[in-house]
């Protein structure tokens, strides 16, 4: 029927999207380097626009393309509420869905009482105790992420913020941020689409509308904790709906259906699950979102904790590789100088290497070298959890 065909055409939207989603957030680690991810990571974001470019330059000219080029910079180039509109919207339908066609189902025979809780009584109200508190801690990290600070660096609060890391002279040097004309403390970050640096930035998020950086990383990780949780414990509570649905609509016990001769056909477990789902499209589209939604953030929400308590974001990730390639090139040395107790590994280009006289071995593995900034996984994690203040930053300038 036409109503199964655009189900289907939804579903098939939500897992496109979804790959999508899965492709920009894990392409570029270093876990997913030389496999598929990072290659359809580079088709998305390289080879795809290069292509669309080409191709509109030649089909509707360079004043449209212009234009195009102006619309998308204002999307993805600067800050813009558009997409954190959308992830509002697209939540709260969810959860419109959930409460609608989900919620009056539970309990049921597959999930417990407690998951739905009644307080008071006959005089009390229904209060959805573990669903509540699951969805407050998710919307109050996602408020606290998208509101609060992540670090800001000004003309007020630079000097602090440049005493918080050394400069390694391999990650970070120490120089002034081009655009900002101010000192660029180490571990920060200058976001082109803020304008302004941030310390220790690990990405600029489009669906918070803001940096992820040092003073608001521990609502980013709340945040993804929480909503792998929702994603998870969502999906368990509408598949518990769908396998009671089976026995509400008589569908469980050796259910009989007739095919287009009218002979009589026995309906099998799978069967009867796809007739529930066609019978309740948002529940079914609701479903599949969560499933793809569950294994994605939470790979995501992995990937930041680890490299949270490994001591690096993943904008240094970035630079982590670029050592990998430079030790590959056999340019990265243990240097030892004249003032240094210890040794300190830098780039020395091969052009330079025979002016430079200082005692040096080369680097054959990039775990030979060390992390200026890994302080220990557990007082990694308490920066992150308890980050140091900076000095009031009242003035932008």
């Amino acid at each position: 029927t036409l109503w199964s065909v655009t189900v289907a055409c939804v579903l098939a939207t939500l897992l496109v999207f979804g790959l999508w989603v899965f492709v920009l957030i894990l392409g570029p680690n270093r876990m997913f380097r030389g496999t598929m991810v990072e290659r359809a990571y580079y088709v998305v974001t390289e080879t795809l626009p290069e292509a669309l470019e080409r191709w509109a330059r030649g089909s509707v000219g360079d004043a449209v393309t212009v234009h195009a080029e102006r619309v998308w910079s204002a999307l993805f180039g600067r800050r813009n509420p558009l997409f954190q509109i959308l992830a509002i919207v697209l939540y709260w339908v969810g959860l419109g869905v959930f409460f609608a066609q989900v919620a009056p189902f539970i309990p049921n025979r597959y999930a417990a009482s407690w998951h739905w809780q009644v307080l008071g009584g006959s005089t009390g109200g229904v209060t959805a105790i573990p669903i509540s508190v699951t969805l407050a801690a998710n919307i109050g990290s996602y408020i606290a992420a998208c509101a609060a600070d992540p670090g800001v660096i000004t003309a007020a609060n630079v000097d602090a913020a440049c005493r918080q890391f050394a400069y390694d002279r391999l990650l970070y040097f120490e120089r002034d941020c081009r655009t900002c004309q101010r000192r660029k403390p180490a571990r920060s970050k200058h976001c082109s689409a803020c304008g302004h640096c941030v310390q220790m930035m690990d990405h600029h998020c489009i669906w918070l509308n803001n940096c992820v950086g040092l003073g608001n990383a521990r609502w980013f990780l709340a945040f993804l904790a929480t909503f792998s949780i929702v994603c998870v414990y969502g999906a368990w509570l509408l598949g518990t709906v769908v396998l009671e649905l089976r026995h509400v609509r008589g569908l469980a016990s050796g259910a009989v259906i007739w095919d287009e001769l009218g002979q009589p056909v026995e309906l099998s477990f799978k069967s009867s699950i796809l007739y529930v789902l066609d019978d309740s499209p948002l529940l079914a589209v609701l479903l599949v979102l969560l499933l793809i939604l569950a294994p994605a953030i939470g790979v995501f929400t992995a990937y930041q904790l680890r490299i949270t308590m490994l001591g690096y974001t993943s904008n240094e990730e970035s630079k982590w590789l670029n050592v990998a390639d430079a030790i590959r090139d056999g340019v990265v040395f243990a240097v030892r100088e004249s003032d240094a107790a210890h040794e300190i590994i830098q780039v020395i280009e091969k052009e330079d290497q025979d002016a430079d006289r200082r005692p040096r071995r080369p680097i054959a593995h990039l775990g030979d070298v060390p992390n200026a900034y890994h302080r220990g996984a557990w007082d990694n994690l308490k920066l992150v959890l308890y980050p140091p203040p900076l000095v009031s930053k009242a003035h932008l300038s």
